[in-house]
């Protein structure tokens, strides 16, 4: 059973993609999300084995977090019953 909304955080993605796993997000989650803050740091490293794994996978999944307002917001418009 999938559980709402993730977003996710650089070091679970660097993991996740060195194993070449990055899809179990989608198989645990109905929806996966980054933060600008996240993009930019996991996209630092052109010459990273898996940097093209993480662009392809985390380019429409960037979500524009300004503030704690922001993300509240996001995620109760994802999850409504909590």
């Amino acid at each position: 059973m999938k559980k709402g909304l993730v977003i996710a955080d650089s070091g679970p993605i660097f993991s996740l993609a060195l194993i070449d796993e990055l899809k179990i997000l989608h198989k645990l989650f109905d929806e996966v999300r980054i933060s600008n803050a996240v993009w930019e740091e996991i996209t630092l490293n052109e010459t990273s084995k898996f940097y093209k794994k993480i662009i392809g996978f985390f380019e429409p999944k960037v979500t524009r977090i300004s503030g704690f307002n922001d993300l509240t917001f996001l995620m109760g418009m994802e999850n409504p019953n909590h």
